[in-house]
């Protein structure tokens, strides 16, 4: 069910590298590697087969983040979680 987007933020990204993931639906993501899954692992730690809600990654690189910012979202739910292309993702930032 959709919920409110209760604050963002945005942090300068010099030098920075992301987890891209590859997820069974197809989808690519590309999110930070200290950023929380929603089962409270980073995204540092996943491997092929790992599974983020019903989502299975098939594969995971780190690579370069070529912007100059990264983003974070805080969703106006009990779990602090959203989905981004069909994934269960944790949030950063604290209510």
């Amino acid at each position: 069910m959709p919920v409110p987007i209760l604050r963002t933020n945005r942090v300068p990204a010099a030098n920075h590298h992301v987890v891209e993931l590859v997820l069974e639906n197809g989808a690519r993501l590309r999110i930070s590697e200290g950023h929380p899954t929603a089962d409270g692992r980073t995204f540092a730690d996943l491997r092929p087969g790992d599974h983020l809600g019903d989502a299975r990654v098939v594969a995971l690189r780190s690579i370069s983040y070529p912007y100059a910012f990264t983003y974070d979202i805080l969703p106006a739910s009990d779990s602090r979680t959203y989905v981004a292309g069909g994934a269960l993702i944790g949030s950063t930032l604290a209510p």
